[in-house]
């Protein structure tokens, strides 16, 4: 696990199946109902609605989805030992794909979550699980990370490597412009925890208008 810019890890051949991960970013092409995630300036990922819930699923894309679920347990790995579960429905995460648009490169503004759960408001957010499941490497698909003040990092894109990061008010992380003509594709699955007795600041998702971030 790495600390900095907050914790992190890199978890590759997460998948025994890697035929099952293939067809799961094969199964993106079937889908014809997908929502634009951005703040107006810095859009440009589509995501599917995760609001749709999982029976909407490619079989393949949910039987990977589960997969996360069943086999990645943030208290195996992390410091921080938080009594957290992962949302079956993936409320926040799904199926999520930057595309080439429009000539392009599709793009996501340096950012960070939602505190909370936009359904069951006394969950909150703890830990973000990004499965990659595109083959083909560009360097454009590294997530990038940065904790507001000085200290930034990345999280390398590879098939079938599971990046899992602590989600907070801090935990700012973006993509800069994806190479024109590719799309990047991943399945995301969010660690949540119950708030009782919790007095966790309820914050909006925001973003962080310098694209300078990423350089």
């Amino acid at each position: 696990m790495k600390e900095k810019p907050f914790p992190h890890i890199s978890n590759k051949n997460f998948v025994e199946n890697e035929a099952l991960v293939r067809a799961a970013a094969e199964s993106f092409e079937q889908l014809d109902s997908w929502v634009e995630y951005g703040d107006g300036e810095n859009d440009g990922q589509i995501q599917y609605c995760s609001e749709l819930g999982r029976k909407n699923y490619p079989p393949a894309a949910l039987a990977v989805l589960d997969y996360i679920c069943e086999n990645f347990d943030p208290n195996d790995y992390f410091v921080e030992q938080l009594k957290c579960f992962p949302d079956h429905e993936f409320y926040g995460g799904g199926m999520m794909n930057t595309p080439n648009r429009n000539d392009e490169g599709g793009y996501l503004g340096m950012h960070v979550d939602a505190s909370h759960h936009g359904i069951n408001k006394n969950w909150v957010r703890c830990y973000s699980a990004i499965l990659c499941i595109s083959e083909d490497y560009d360097e454009s698909f590294d997530l990038h990370l940065f904790d507001g003040e000085s200290s930034r990092g990345k999280l390398k894109y590879e098939f079938n490597t599971l990046n899992v990061f602590r989600c907070s008010a801090n935990s700012w992380h973006g993509l800069p412009e994806i190479t024109k003509g590719l799309d990047r594709k991943a399945l995301g699955v969010v660690y949540w925890r119950t708030s009782e007795n919790d007095d966790t600041p309820m914050i909006k998702a925001k973003f962080y208008n310098q694209m300078e971030l990423f350089e």
